[in-house]
């Protein structure tokens, strides 16, 4: 029996004792654990494969039931409806003058000559009234239009039917030739 005791008492020594012994199997329980974690991974991983070539399956059924035609015309719309909006960022909304003019023009004054010029935002026109209150009336509407900067007028002259001539310029904003909703 001494023997024995003489063998356990060299075991714990060897091992440092219960210190030693706990260190031992807390080390065998993270190497256990570090283990099973390691498994589990392995497990997520061959899931995630699955699910992955899963989801290939079915976008490349989705696709072989979408016509090759369908797709081009998908693209080519695309590409026309980009061209439409460059066109329409860059085109010039006469309109837009127009109906500035009708909004903005007397109904005793008449215009018998139009010049647009787009690229320095500039109207010229030629027109015809009864009276100098009727034209100061008209410039001072023009005026007040936000979207006109600048009125000129000059150019007086008497006509036929005793009508007083007059030429305008005026000077609008660039936003009055853009597309407006």
């Amino acid at each position: 029996m001494a023997d024995l005791l003489k063998k356990e008492s060299s075991l714990g020594e060897t091992l440092g004792g219960e210190k030693g012994i706990m260190a031992f199997y807390a080390s065998i329980t993270i190497f256990v654990l570090v283990i099973a974690a390691y498994g589990g991974l392995l497990l997520l991983n061959g899931a995630q494969k699955r699910a992955r070539e899963q989801i290939i399956e079915q976008v490349k059924v989705k696709e072989e039931s979408i016509e090759p035609g369908l797709i081009n015309q998908i693209f080519t719309l695309d590409k026309r409806l980009k061209n439409i909006q460059l066109l329409l960022g860059a085109h010039v909304f006469s309109s837009n003058i127009f109906r500035l003019l009708e909004n903005n023009t007397h109904p005793q004054v008449r215009f018998l000559n139009f010049n647009l010029n787009t690229e320095i935002q500039k109207i010229d026109m030629v027109g015809e009234t009864s009276s100098y209150s009727i034209l100061a009336s008209q410039i001072a509407i023009l005026e007040r239009d936000p979207q006109i900067e600048r009125v000129e007028f000059g150019g007086l002259s008497l006509g036929g039917n005793n009508l007083l001539g007059f030429k305008l310029n005026l000077q609008f904003k660039p936003s009055l030739i853009q597309l407006r909703p």
